[in-house]
């Protein structure tokens, strides 16, 4: 049977009325050509729909979105996010948009600038044509050039040397100098990935018979999820879920886990006045119940399906439902924190390798936080001991900017963007050489205090 298709004219989606995303985003698009540009939109469109498993009954981890990942063109993948924020709403990736869609933000409301910054067409140019798979890296180092621009240097790219070792940015201002290094942290910690891949094998041979039921479960482990067998949830699940009770049904030293039933018949209500996107943080909250950001959560579906739109690229939305699964999962093993909480011990020492004996020199380190405050507080001891351990004698390094990124996905807002900052030097000194520091949250935001993103309650 055809699948059933809605116009686009039919959801009634309101225009993208954000200039400054707007104008960020024509503003890059102008360094490629058309053609160019429909090229790495076909490819990308291609991927998503080779790879992108969105057929019932059983969807992927909300949390990660699509799971897309266009690996040789990163910063296509980005231009087609906000190109579809912009356009095509009906087919936007919540998940993986809410962490890149500010940037454009923040680039935008500061265009002017932005231009102004030496060397800032090549930068862009590079990113574009030949460091496509570096967008994160690169997108860094142009918002820390933003940022110094922001307070009043004047700010310049500097080209690397083909021997020895070159920082990435130069800040002038009344005759000081600054050398600045750039390093970006990948998105997310090895370790999460392969949690993230066995909590998946272990849901697989249990969710049928949770769907069958429309159960809920939230689990949290004792131990790392590594040091179990792919059958530990069905060993210890199989008898409780054939006779379901509301609760607490599981608790020992490795596991505690709770019982809930999804509301099927809330979800059908909310079905019968709304359209309801498949892989969204709206269908997470009905079908969860709660916040699924800083948490990992597993769900399926076997519902009526439609189309909105001529493609067949993340335009799939839920017409009624039938049944419905989830699972939070979550593991407060210290070994599992200390193991996500990745240090910037690797990240200072090769920046520290880019200075010369000459100059004053500044780190910036950019992170996100995607494994919640436990993780985060272990990761933060992690920094003060390495910046402890720096010998202020043997260096020029003075200061080192610690941007902590958070992206959110409610499921009434585009998205939800958090930052923390942490200054530390190996040197006593009386003031920073930067007033603002905020990189992607505006400084004068509700979300720009001095208490960690962490420690705050979820959006």
């Amino acid at each position: 049977i055809e699948m059933v298709r809605l116009s686009v004219e039919e959801l009634n989606f309101p225009k993208y009325d954000d200039n400054d995303v707007i104008d960020a985003w024509k503003w890059i698009m102008s360094f490629i050509t058309e053609n160019d540009w429909n090229k790495r939109k076909a490819n990308i469109e291609k991927k998503i729909n080779l790879e992108f498993k969105e057929t019932p009954p059983f969807s992927e981890p909300l949390t990660e979105g699509t799971l897309v990942v266009i690996k040789d063109d990163v910063i296509g993948w980005y231009l087609y996010l906000t190109y579809t924020l912009i356009f095509e709403p009906h087919r936007y990736e919540h998940f993986q948009g809410a962490r890149v869609i500010p940037i454009f933000k923040q680039l935008g409301s500061n265009l002017d600038k932005l231009k102004e910054i030496n060397g800032i067409e090549k930068k862009i140019k590079s990113l574009l044509k030949k460091r496509t798979s570096e967008a994160d890296a690169i997108l860094f180092e142009i918002l820390t050039a933003l940022l110094w621009s922001r307070n009043g240097y004047e700010v310049t790219f500097l080209e690397e040397k083909n021997v020895g070792k070159t920082p990435d940015i130069l800040a002038v201002k009344h005759g000081k100098s600054w050398f600045i290094e750039c390093k970006r942290q990948s998105k997310t910690a090895d370790y999460t990935y392969r949690e993230t891949y066995k909590r998946q094998k272990m849901i697989s041979y249990i969710n049928k018979s949770l769907m069958t039921k429309n159960l809920l479960l939230d689990i949290v482990f004792h131990v790392e999820l590594e040091s179990l067998p792919d059958t530990f949830l069905k060993d210890v699940l199989q008898q409780k879920i054939n006779y379901p009770i509301v609760g607490k049904i599981v608790s020992n030293e490795k596991v505690d886990i709770w019982l809930d039933f999804v509301k099927i018949d809330q979800i059908k209500s909310h079905l019968e006045k709304y359209f309801v996107k498949s892989n969204s943080p709206m269908l997470s909250r009905l079908i969860g119940g709660k916040h699924i950001d800083n948490v990992a959560f597993t769900c399926g579906v076997h519902a009526d399906f439609f189309r909105v739109g001529d493609c067949d690229v993340n335009n799939l939305y839920i017409n009624d439902i039938d049944k419905a699964f989830g699972v939070y999962c979550s593991c407060d093993a210290p070994e599992a924190y200390w193991a996500k909480a990745r240090d910037i011990k690797s990240q200072v020492y090769k920046a520290m390798q880019q200075f010369d004996k000459e100059g004053t020199a500044v780190i910036h380190v950019g992170m996100e936080t995607f494994d919640g405050p436990n993780v985060e507080k272990t990761r933060f001891e992690k920094i003060k001991e390495t910046i402890e351990e720096i010998d202020p004698t043997k260096t020029n390094l003075r200061w080192i900017f610690c941007n902590f990124f958070q992206a959110y996905s409610p499921p009434d807002q585009d998205w939800v963007f958090d930052e923390t900052v942490s200054i530390m030097s190996p040197y006593i000194n009386k003031k920073s050489p930067i007033d603002k520091k905020m990189m992607i949250v505006p400084e004068d935001s509700d979300n720009a205090g001095f208490d960690s993103h962490w420690d705050r309650p979820l959006p």
